[in-house]
């Protein structure tokens, strides 16, 4: 069985980690992108069911409206009736329990009065609302409009970008062992896009984690390939450039 070249296979999974990074780096910037279109769409529908609901605040408006314009409408039939039987009294008590009859009926009449033009300030004030919320809408809609056709253009270049470094990474990863491939796919998908780290000051740069001498030494000889007894990640050591 031919030995594995430790050094080498380290310089391949360096570069197939780099490109792993990238990758990593944009399907997550990928994965925000229908985060952006949602956000739009539940703006959207906000200023949507808020028009609906001034809309439906006018309809009641409009209910409660002519319902008073009925109610005034029989006080006023009322009144006139009542005057036209004054003339048929007989008596002075008569006409004087018509007449106070009559001034009742004009007070709730004046009440009704009062009810609508209440309610026509209310109709008044919520067509300005209305207008107001007609016009965030459209303005949301737009935004939505604009901003999907921008988002999937930047989706579709995302998805380009990856599909390019994909094609890059099966030749990359073609040139490592396959047992040692297996491992950093393994730690891969485990610790966020990271497989292959540097030895600094002693310590693993995945989860600095401070490594023994022993192994600092492995790493040195490059007869194997040397993993982080906390992370699993695997392990190199730059190596000094020459004076």
């Amino acid at each position: 069985m031919q030995k594995i070249n430790v050094e080498e296979q380290i310089g391949h999974l360096k570069n197939l980690q780099a490109i792993d990074s990238d990758i990593f780096r944009l399907r997550r910037e990928r994965a925000a992108k229908p985060k952006l279109i949602e956000d739009l769409e539940a703006r959207r529908n906000d200023e949507q069911a808020a028009v609906r609901g001034i809309e439906e605040k006018i309809k009641a408006n409009q209910v409660k409206r002519k319902q008073r314009e009925l109610d005034l409408q029989a006080k006023e039939d009322g009144v006139r009736k009542l005057q036209a039987q004054l003339y048929q009294l007989k008596t002075n008590k008569e006409y004087t329990t018509m007449q106070q009859e009559i001034e009742g009926q004009k007070a709730d009449k004046s009440r009704i009065e009062d009810d609508i033009l209440v309610l026509m300030e209310e109709a008044d004030a919520l067509n300005k609302e209305l207008a107001k919320e007609k016009a965030l809408f459209a303005d949301a809609e737009k935004h939505l409009n604009e901003d999907r056709k921008v988002v999937e253009g930047e989706i579709s270049s995302l998805d380009s970008r990856i599909s390019g470094l994909e094609s890059q990474r099966a030749g990359s990863a073609a040139l490592v062992d396959k047992k040692i491939l297996a491992h950093y796919e393994k730690v891969l998908s485990g610790r966020d896009g990271t497989a292959i780290v540097a030895v600094k000051d002693n310590a693993c740069q995945g989860c600095f984690m401070n490594l023994p001498p022993q192994m600092i030494n492995e790493i040195k000889m490059n007869e194997k390939v040397i993993t982080c007894d906390s992370c699993a990640r695997i392990l190199y050591i730059e190596k000094e450039p020459d004076a």
